[in-house]
């Protein structure tokens, strides 16, 4: 009796071998990024929230005319009722460190999706500097 191939052993190699490929791929991109990190960036290990906090200083804006704006795209996007709209549209409102905190919160707890696109509008509102 003739021996057949087994077709999936080779698909499963080649799966490996793909996995493989992309793992050194990922690799030598961190080692790349690594290499141009200022010193004393990364080193040792952070805490689980650390990215979070540096995300979301990243993505609320700190003046009030952005957070204004940004209150307007997000009534649009979520509702002008929506928990996040309403916090970031009371931060606007006093100022208050807390009130801002609780803002990004609420903001970061939206969907990635929902985050763009409030960012996006708000973006496209602000006045040209041109």
């Amino acid at each position: 009796m003739a021996k057949r191939p087994n077709y999936g052993q080779e698909r499963a190699e080649r799966q490996r071998r793909k996995a493989a490929r992309r793992d050194e791929r990922l690799a030598a991109k961190t080692e790349r990024r690594d290499k141009h990190r200022p010193p004393g960036e990364g080193e040792g290990p952070e805490p689980a929230e650390a990215p979070s906090a540096s995300a979301s200083a990243a993505a609320m804006p700190a003046d009030a005319a952005a957070m204004h704006r940004l209150g307007q795209a997000l009534a649009f996007v979520c509702g002008p009722d929506h928990a996040a709209t309403l916090a970031v549209l009371r931060a606007v409102a006093s100022g208050a460190a807390d009130d801002i905190a609780r803002a990004r919160a609420l903001f970061l707890q939206l969907d990635a999706r929902n985050q763009r696109a409030a960012l996006a509008i708000a973006a496209a509102a602000a006045p040209s500097l041109a």
